[in-house]
C-alpha cells in the first residue's frame, strides 16, 4: 500500500508541506485492527523502543539490585531534554552502579530542546553526554552490565551480549523473527532495529496488556509502564509531547517517540498498541496525526483532547513570533 497524506503545513492560503506515511494499530493478539498506508512498512524502531529495551534492566536482576526508582526507571525510557531533573536521574543511576559519565558511549551533545540547548550555552554549558537525550537509556545498558559482569567498554556493539539480549527481547516482544530484523546504528551508538511498524504497535499493545506475557515479563512491563505514569516529566521534559500525553492521560496511554518520525503508543484500557512513520523523518511534524488518530480510535476523551489541543493544530511563527500558518493532521478521506 502506498503512503498516505497524514500531516499538512500551511503558510498563509498555500500548503507548503505534506507529510506522508503509514498508521497501524494492532490487539495484543497481534491481530490488526486500524491501519494507514502501509501496516507493514518497514522501518527502524528508533528510540521508540526504549520502554521495550529497558525491560531488561528489570528481567536481569539489575533493577533488584541497585533499587532503581521510578523516575530513574522512566529516564531510561526517556529522550529526553537534559533538562537538570534529567541529567541528575542519569548520574543518580550511575552512581548506583559505581559508575561515572565518562563509562556513558552515546556521545556529546547539546540539549534535543533547540530553546533549552540555547539556554544552556548562554549560561556557559558546552555539549555533554548527559544532554544526550539517549543517556538514560545508556545508563539502563550499563547497569545491566555491571549485574551481569558484562564488559562495558564496548556493550554499543552488536556483537557484545547486552545487545544480543536486547534484540531478542524486541523480537519476541514484537513477535518478529530475530533473523529478520535489521540491524543499523542510532545515533548514540547502539543497534537499531528495523522491523514493520504492525510489530511495533504489537510490542506497545503487549507492554499495555502483557496477558500473553510470562510472570517475569508480565510484572517487568507493568513496573515500567507505571514507571512512565507516574514520571512523565521525565520522557521528554517542560512542553515536550511525549511528557503531556502521559501526564494528561495519566498513563493511561504511553507514549514514546523515535528519531525519523516514529511514533508508537500503547493503550492499558483495551490492549491495543499504535505505531506510525512519517516517511520523510520529521518527527517534529508528528503530533497532530498522533492527537488526530487518537481521537479517531476513541482513545481521548473530551477533556484530554482539550489539554492536548497545542499539539492537534502547532502555530508556524516568523521571526517576529507572528502566527503565519499551522501545522495540522490532514483531514481528508481516511476511514479505512
Amino acid at each position: 500500500m502506498p503512503a498516505e497524506l497524514l500531516v499538512i503545513v500551511t503558510r498563509g492560503e498555500l500548503q507548503e508541506n505534506r507529510h506522508y506515511g503509514h498508521i497501524a494499530v494492532v490487539d495484543y493478539n497481534g491481530k490488526k485492527v486500524f491501519s494507514r498506508g502501509e501496516p507493514d512498512y518497514i522501518t527502524y524502531f528508533r528510540s521508540a523502543a526504549k520502554p521495550i529495551q529497558a525491560m531488561e534492566v528489570i528481567t536481569s536482576g539489575a533493577y533488584d539490585r541497585y533499587k532503581f526508582s521510578d523516575k530513574e526507571l522512566s529516564i531510561m525510557c526517556a529522550s529526553h531534554y537534559g533538562e537538570k531533573i534529567h541529567r541528575n536521574a542519569v548520574k543518580a543511576i550511575l552512581s548506583k552502579i559505581g559508575l561515572n559519565k565518562n563509562s556513558l558511549l552515546c556521545g556529546k551533545t547539546t540539549s534535543l530542546n533547540s530553546a533549552y540547548a540555547i539556554e544552556m550555552a548562554l549560561q556557559g554549558y558546552g555539549p555533554d553526554v548527559l544532554f544526550n537525550d539517549c543517556s538514560g537509556k545508556h545508563a539502563g545498558f550499563l547497569a545491566i552490565c555491571r549485574h551481569e559482569k558484562y564488559d562495558f567498554d564496548d556493550y554499543i556493539q552488536l556483537s557484545h551480549p547486552l545487545q544480543q539480549r536486547i534484540s531478542k527481547r524486541i523480537a519476541h516482544m514484537c513477535e518478529y523473527e530475530p533473523e529478520n530484523i535489521i540491524h543499523g546504528t542510532d545515533g548514540c551508538g547502539v543497534p537499531v532495529h528495523g522491523m514493520p511498524i504492525s510489530r511495533m504497535a504489537l510490542g506497545y499493545a503487549k507492554l499495555a496488556k502483557p496477558d500473553n506475557l510470562t510472570a517475569q515479563e508480565s510484572g517487568s512491563a507493568k513496573i515500567i509502564t507505571n514507571a512512565m505514569a507516574t514520571n512523565p516529566e521525565m520522557l521528554s521534559g517542560t512542553g515536550g509531547f511525549c511528557t503531556a500525553l502521559n501526564a494528561v492521560t495519566k498513563g493511561r496511554l504511553f507514549g514514546k517517540i523515535g528519531a525519523e518520525a516514529v511514533y508508537c503508543v500503547g493503550n492499558q484500557s483495551n490492549g491495543q498498541g499504535l505505531a506510525i512513520k512519517l516517511e520523510d523523518g520529521n518527527l517534529w511534524r508528528l503530533p497532530p496525526i498522533v492527537i488526530k488518530t487518537l481521537k479517531d480510535l476513541n482513545w481521548l476523551t473530551d477533556r484530554e483532547l482539550r489539554e492536548l489541543s497545542n499539539f492537534a493544530k502547532i502555530s508556524v511563527k516568523n521571526k517576529h513570533d507572528e502566527v503565519v500558518g499551522y501545522t495540522s493532521a490532514y483531514l481528508g478521506n481516511d476511514s479505512k
